[in-house]
């Protein structure tokens, strides 16, 4: 499909977010080993759609480490990701959202102050933490190139369909060749679009260093899981069908 995006009817959203019980993915248990930090190295959280996924848990065993996974955002509307109390992720992270293709979309360092966040998540989020979704209060959605100015971005995602989701540590930096794909200095809060310049450029490195390791939780909502490759064919074949009706009605 156009993009590799996976575009969702709302037919396929519905059965996508019908489920009993939440679900979580752990990097190790679930995932078999350590995650990779390009969209080429990615883990995929791969399993049933119609179940939610709401954490996924791991660890930075080496300093600099960055993880990122596969996830299906499959209610853009209501999606944020976040990591935790200081308890469930025990150093200060960086989260950084990626389109299908690997093109930068958002990144948060330390969430916005809890009074900024219109609908905060109900097991909070904790101090040097971050968070990246809706639910902020419009003036901390900012542009890279517009960092002090408030509101000079507008918070949205293309739509349901499949994301790269990158932890880091905060002296990690997203780049292409040697251009920061964000704003990485002070302030730290706002939630960032990308530099004009490198928005529509695919993510090929990682810059800066630290010695920090530790465990982290990063808490989910509006994500289901990555159809498995069977499932992936029935979601596309019905897709295909509904795109295929929908022509033949014009």
């Amino acid at each position: 499909m156009k993009q590799a995006q996976l575009w969702l009817s709302s037919i396929a959203i519905a059965a996508l977010m019908a489920s009993a019980s939440a679900q979580v993915w752990d990097e190790t248990a679930n995932g078999g080993g350590d995650a990779g930090d390009l969209p080429s190295t990615a883990q995929v959280v791969a399993g049933n759609p119609n179940n939610p996924l709401t954490r996924i848990t791991g660890r930075m065993a080496t300093g600099g480490e960055v993880d990122m996974f596969a996830i299906l955002i499959c209610d853009p509307a209501n999606f944020y990701a976040h990591t935790g109390s200081t308890s469930e992720t025990n150093y200060d992270t960086k989260l950084v959202l990626f389109d299908s293709q690997g093109r930068p979309l958002w990144m948060n360092d330390d969430r916005p102050s809890v009074a900024a966040i219109t609908s905060l998540p109900p097991n909070g989020v904790g101090s040097f933490r971050s968070y990246i979704g809706g639910g902020a209060s419009a003036g901390f959605y900012r542009s890279s190139d517009a960092p002090n100015t408030a509101g000079s971005a507008t918070w949205g995602l293309p739509g349901p369909g499949l994301y790269y989701l990158a932890i880091a540590h905060w002296l990690r930096n997203p780049r292409v060749g040697i251009q920061d794909i964000f704003h990485e200095s002070s302030p730290y809060e706002p939630i960032y679009a990308p530099k004009a310049a490198v928005a529509n450029s695919v993510i090929d490195n990682w810059a800066g260093s630290t010695t920090t390791t530790g465990t982290y939780t990063i808490h989910l909502n509006g994500v289901c899981f990555v159809p498995e490759p069977a499932s992936m064919l029935v979601l596309g074949a019905g897709l295909a069908g509904l795109i295929g009706l929908r022509r033949r009605k014009k």
